[in-house]
């Protein structure tokens, strides 16, 4: 093999890994690994076992990433937002997609077939059906697929705390659902309002092609506010989110609710992606300091 070759070769190896991360939407699979992580310091003390479900939860949320990408690719060419994903872009083939999303889903449940119960596992697999059996497909169909798509997006946390030793019964497993949730529907609507053209003007069935951008806008507001409620909430059980940690979260929940009215009295429609990029990272700032908070009790203060 000659030099250039050699060369050309080894230039491409990052190219088709980039792709397969893009394919997995490997930033997303961490975020998802990162809330397990979040669920299961809720209910138990950092030991190294929670790296295998953090681990098992990454790998299964870019497995169903994948096979999301591979139902969705022709639709994806259509769309501003998607249309540079590896499927849409000929970076990679559908055979090449589906090999990887049954690798990694296979992966994933593997290791969440480790973690203590069957829970774990179980909710593995039901997050994997309700995103690519149900959620998916309805989303060309009705608005409400956006239901299904919530609750598969709380299931990581879920699953955190269930392999922590959580009950499922808990009232702080419905918290932890309930923060994840109400996250969602701001996230996607912002992510919406950035991309106006491809929802508004779309297919899809959206909210966008029933309401003006300034109405759907305002509707922002509550959804933030409740978010806000619900971290604070988080303040008032037996978490051990005290002192510094419970003044940061008061912080942060009061923060969010005056940004979002002030961008919505605006005349003039907002910067959507920095709006988005600084109501995401506000909630992951809040997740952090609820694991700070965890990590940093005694281990024998028996929570």
């Amino acid at each position: 093999m000659s030099t250039a070759s050699v060369g050309r070769t080894s230039s491409a190896i990052p190219v088709r890994l980039g792709a397969r991360w893009r394919l997995a939407k490997g930033g997303l699979s961490l975020m998802l690994g990162l809330t397990s992580l979040f669920g299961f310091l809720l209910a138990s003390p950092p030991v190294p076992s929670s790296l295998r479900l953090g681990g098992g939860v990454v790998l299964l949320a870019g497995g169903a990433a994948s096979l999301n990408s591979l139902q969705e690719w022709r639709r994806d060419r259509l769309l501003r937002r998607t249309m540079h994903r590896p499927l849409p872009q000929g970076e990679l083939v559908p055979a090449q997609a589906l090999r990887q999303a049954v690798l990694l889903i296979g992966c994933g449940l593997l290791l969440l077939s480790t973690c203590p119960g069957p829970l774990p596992v179980s909710l593995g697999l039901l997050a994997v059906v309700l995103y690519n059996g149900l959620y998916t497909p309805l989303k060309a169909a009705t608005m409400l697929a956006l239901v299904p798509g919530a609750v598969c997006g709380s299931l990581p946390a879920v699953i955190g705390w269930v392999a922590g030793g959580g009950s499922p019964g808990s009232p702080i497993a419905a918290l932890v659902m309930a923060l994840l949730v109400v996250w969602q529907i701001p996230h996607f609507w912002l992510l919406s309002l950035r991309y106006y053209d491809d929802y508004a003007g779309g297919a899809l069935p959206h909210l966008l092609r029933r309401l003006s951008e300034s109405a759907v806008r305002r509707l922002l507001v509550p959804w933030v506010a409740a978010l806000a409620a619900v971290m604070l909430l988080f303040t008032l059980l037996p978490l051990g989110i005290d002192g510094v940690f419970r003044d940061v979260t008061f912080v942060i929940a009061a923060t969010l609710v005056p940004v979002f009215i002030f961008q919505t009295l605006r005349r003039h429609p907002p910067d959507y992606r920095t709006l988005f990029i600084f109501f995401n990272l506000t909630f992951f700032f809040f997740i952090l300091v609820v694991c700070a908070a965890r990590i940093s009790l005694d281990p024998g203060s028996g929570l």
